[in-house]
C-alpha cells in the first residue's frame, strides 16, 4: 500500500469517526418529549 493511499484511508476513517461522534452528541442534546409546552414529566420519558 502506498503511503499516499494509506494516509487517505486513515483520514477517511478519522473523518467518519468524527462525523459519527458529532451526530451522536447532537442526538443526545435534544430533550425528549414535546418541550416546555405541556406538563409531561420528562424524567419518565428518559430511559
Amino acid at each position: 500500500m502506498t503511503p499516499e493511499l494509506q494516509a487517505a484511508a486513515a483520514l477517511a476513517i478519522v473523518a467518519m469517526a468524527v462525523v459519527g461522534l458529532t451526530l451522536r452528541a447532537v442526538a443526545k442534546r435534544k430533550s425528549p418529549g414535546c418541550g416546555s409546552e405541556c406538563a409531561c414529566p420528562t424524567t419518565k420519558l428518559k430511559r
